[in-house]
């Protein structure tokens, strides 16, 4: 009897691509991996192209998603320059973890438990060859084109890292 092969099930952030019609490839890493220096390297890929799922919390509790490249940090200023509001904050690991859905570290930047997240992106993101967010799981990544990103979020562009 043949061997199944091993596959990858196929996590919501795919479904949610593939019902918008947009192109990515799954990417296998070698072990499971919460950081974007272990996936790049895991794929052999640049740092910058995996890109981090930032979640802040605003002054109102409310959550906003944040997504820059992964060679770079957050800067709560610029942040809270956009958003309007200088009392912004990274949000807690129970708080991501309980309006995501994700564990922190395998947080992707698609379908979240909550729908009331609004997303935004550094437009340092858009100038990258190939972008690769979590698949929801430790342990696969999804390949993309950076301007399928912005369409699959229909996020507000803007600088938010240094």
């Amino acid at each position: 009897m043949a061997k199944k092969k091993k596959h990858t099930a196929k996590t919501l952030p795919m479904r949610i691509l593939e019902e918008k019609g947009i192109a990515y490839e799954a990417r296998q890493q070698a072990r499971k991996q919460f950081t974007a220096e272990g996936v790049a390297e895991d794929l052999g890929v640049p740092v910058a192209w995996v890109v981090k799922a930032m979640i802040v919390q605003r002054s109102d509790r409310s959550y906003a998603l944040v997504v820059i490249p992964g060679d770079m940090q957050l800067s709560l200023k610029k942040v809270g320059g956009v958003l309007g509001d200088k009392n912004i904050q990274m949000a807690n690991q129970r708080d991501v973890q309980r309006v995501t859905g994700y564990q922190v570290g395998a947080v992707s930047v698609l379908g979240f438990r909550r729908d009331d997240i609004p997303s935004y992106l550094d437009r340092q993101v858009l100038e990258l060859e190939r972008v690769i967010i979590s698949s929801g799981r430790p342990d696969t990544g999804l390949e993309m084109e950076p301007r399928d990103l912005l369409q699959a979020l229909d996020a507000q562009v803007d600088e938010f890292a240094y």
